[in-house]
């Protein structure tokens, strides 16, 4: 505004100047120049109000992207779990969906089993050596790092017992899963189930669930206690 208020001030005293020392004919030639003048400050405003117009529609869509993070998150499905042991070496998992029920369902899941933190490449791996008795990159990242895994082909699990994908999934209901303890690979070098099972001995059951609803996908990543791997002894009679 300063802009132009100064413009037309110039302007002003331009015109008035023409019209003493030039007379009328030149005048007009000084009016028609503050005209041009005039239509390029119309055009710089129109400019700025183009400028703020563009900055409005990027904050609308940044409040619209923070509302819809909100939204999904208050959406994000809330798991219960219930394992119960089946034997010494199997065990059946609940998940049950608990809510929130704004959500009402999902129409998949797609439930993974998690490997712990740890680097499982052999050494000379690491160093750029190849090793011919030692594990091959894709046995390292078939195995699974942790004390249970899905019971392969059941439930339509993998053949390794990693990750499996059931449909249609309420609030309020839930689908058992049956696991597996896991067992140590051949190229572990004589390593036993019982060493095995105690290297995770109070390490978690680590689980990653993919859930969609339509075009939504949340990804949750949750916890399950391991129970006591070892044989329940036989209770001794009452005397």
């Amino acid at each position: 505004m300063l802009v132009l208020a100064f413009i037309a001030t110039v302007g002003g005293v331009v015109l008035l100047t023409a019209l003493d020392q030039l007379g009328k004919d030149r005048a007009a030639l000084v009016a028609a120049f503050l005209s041009v003048v005039a239509a390029a400050a119309a055009w710089e405003a129109t400019g700025r109000a183009s400028d703020t117009a563009e900055q409005a529609r990027k904050t609308a869509e940044v409040v619209a992207r923070i509302e819809r993070d909100r939204w999904l998150a208050e959406l994000s499905p809330q798991f219960e779990f219930t394992l119960t042991k089946e034997g010494d070496q199997a065990a059946r998992l609940l998940v049950h969906l608990a809510g929130p029920d704004a959500l009402g369902h999902l129409d998949s899941v797609t439930v993974r089993i998690g490997d712990d933190d740890y680097d499982h490449t052999p050494t000379q791996q690491r160093l750029g050596f190849t090793d011919p008795l030692g594990p091959t990159p894709e046995q390292i990242a078939a195995h699974i790092w942790g004390p249970f895994r899905l019971r392969p082909r059941v439930n339509e699990a993998d053949d390794n017992g990693r990750e499996l994908t059931f449909t249609d999934l309420q609030v309020g209901r839930g689908r058992p899963l049956a696991l597996d303890r896991t067992y140590p690979s051949s190229w572990m070098g004589g390593k036993t189930y019982d060493m095995w099972q105690r290297e995770y001995e109070g390490h978690p059951l680590r689980l990653v669930f993919t859930c969609r609803r339509g075009e939504e996908t949340w990804k949750v990543a949750r916890t399950v206690d391991n129970p006591d791997w070892r044989p329940a002894e036989p209770q001794q009679p009452s005397p």
